[in-house]
């Protein structure tokens, strides 16, 4: 079938009205530990980073988001407490272990202070300037995919439960795969009923909800729509999903944060690569919904 691949540079969202629960007890990290794994996964010449941010609930200062572990959970330490009060960033210089450590203001994409960044590259040399240039320079990256503070709370689910249907099992299982994938959707209507929803995604708020325009019309003519979104560097790549037999059955959403628009090539290809993995692993519409362990 012929493909109709339209780029969009306008408004457009994967965030639907009219949710229905989720089931099963998840297991979820925050949108600020998906940036931190993404952003590590881009930048070869990071040797840590993690997040102090404000709880929106206490107030209190503490790692929310790390490449390391141990350390999400911790208090803010002086430092963090120092930058975050608007004073100068901190860097310290690492020579034995090759690195140069800076903290920095985190900023959302409107440029306010939430919360701040410690940052380790790998680094040769004792250059505190260029550390936190660096810093700078990664801070406003993170910036343009941070609409607010209180998003870097939501929840992403990243392990599949018992109660998990096909489609959420093959979503989480695809995730783990292609970790540069930030969100992957099913969108489908289900036997006996009229509207198409989410029935498989890795962020539960949106589990259930009524699909768009987009990926209703998708699902009916098996058109593919690139979406390219500058205010949030979010690109959405909505596909026809097929069962193994070659049927139309709904519609498969990939999205991926962008710097540069000349990635879109390479993240539509790796997009259809991952729609062609998980068609023979569908029997049909009615195995997508049903509970069980993927073929």
């Amino acid at each position: 079938m012929r493909m109709d691949v339209k780029q969009i540079t306008a408004k457009a969202s994967l965030v639907l009205v009219g949710a229905l629960p989720c089931t099963g007890q998840a297991t979820t990290k925050p949108y600020a530990q998906m940036l931190v794994n993404e952003t590590m996964l881009r930048n070869a010449n990071l040797s840590s980073l993690s997040m102090v941010i404000p709880s929106p609930t206490t107030s209190e200062n503490r790692v929310v988001a790390s490449s390391s572990a141990a350390a999400i959970g911790n208090e803010a330490d002086k430092s963090d407490l120092e930058v975050l009060a608007g004073n100068r960033p901190v860097t310290t210089p690492d020579v034995a272990n090759h690195r140069c450590q800076a903290v920095v203001p985190l900023h959302d994409a409107s440029g306010t202070t939430i919360g701040v960044l410690r940052i380790a590259f790998k680094s040769e040399a004792d250059a505190g300037g260029e550390c936190v240039r660096q810093a700078e320079a990664l801070r406003e990256e993170l910036a343009r995919v941070i609409p607010s503070a209180q998003v870097l709370f939501d929840p992403f689910i990243v392990a599949s439960s018992s109660e998990d249907n096909l489609a959420q099992r093959l979503t989480i299982e695809t995730l783990a795969k292609y970790p540069d994938v930030l969100v992957l959707a099913f969108h489908v209507t289900a036997p006996g009923e009229t509207t198409n929803r989410v029935v498989g995604i890795n962020q539960s708020k949106f589990f259930g909800r009524a699909s768009d325009d987009v990926d209703q019309d998708i699902a009916k003519t098996g058109k593919m729509i690139v979406q390219m979104i500058p205010s949030t560097h979010r690109m959405e790549i909505h596909m026809p999903l097929r069962a193994a037999d070659g049927s139309l059955v709904g519609t498969l959403v990939t999205v991926y944060l962008w710097r540069l628009e000349t990635e879109a090539p390479a993240l539509i290809s790796r997009s259809m690569k991952i729609r062609d993995e998980l068609q023979p692993r569908i029997p049909n519409l009615s195995a997508l919904l049903s509970r069980g362990q993927p073929n």
